[in-house]
């Protein structure tokens, strides 16, 4: 459920730290993780559908139980916190929100592209993505060879016999579970 992306992840390029730099001495687009006030990531969202940068929240469906009645929320992956590819302008302007803490400029934008990539992948076929409070580095690094997930890289952790694969996000330190099969899984070399 990633209704509230505006743009595909897929549509968008990466830079290079080198390239982040220059482009930030010259005015031109960033990327920035934006560390948002609690409970206001979808707030953000819709400010920054004005901007022409970039922007993307992925989420997931929680559903509950409330006076026998089933509730679905759709929920941040990474509660506070909203990644964007915006100018120095737009920057300013969201930070004038007051919804924003603070702003990450990230040294890795090629790198968290890919991983925003494969996180997007998972949430359009996995229903069943939940988030998690550490990135897996132990286990084994494997490739989903079969599938819907197919291509995507991550960690492998066993839970009660099953398969998930934990797919980092480095830059903040976090990470999501998705259960494969793991006949679909195939160990990558280091």
């Amino acid at each position: 459920m990633d209704r509230v992306d505006s743009r595909s992840p897929h549509s968008v390029t990466g830079e290079t730290t080198g390239e982040a730099m220059a482009a930030e001495a010259a005015g031109l687009r960033r990327w920035l993780v934006l560390h948002v006030k609690p409970r206001t990531e979808k707030k953000v969202m819709r400010r920054l559908s004005g901007c022409r940068g970039f922007h993307y929240l992925p989420t997931y469906v929680k559903v509950t139980r409330v006076q026998r009645r089933k509730v679905r929320r759709e929920l941040p992956l990474f509660p506070g916190y909203v990644f964007a590819h915006l100018s120095p302008a737009e920057c300013t302007d969201i930070l004038r929100s007051n919804l924003v803490v603070r702003t990450i400029l990230d040294p890795f934008p090629r790198e968290t592209v890919r991983q925003l990539r494969q996180i997007a992948h998972a949430v359009r076929s996995a229903p069943d993505i939940r988030p998690l409070r550490q990135t897996f580095r132990e286990g084994e690094r494997v490739l989903v060879k079969y599938g819907p997930l197919r291509g995507t890289t991550g960690y492998v952790k066993r839970d009660e016999g099953r398969a998930t694969l934990c797919i980092n996000v480095d830059i903040l330190g976090s990470a999501v579970a998705v259960s494969v099969s793991p006949g679909d899984i195939e160990k990558l070399g280091d």
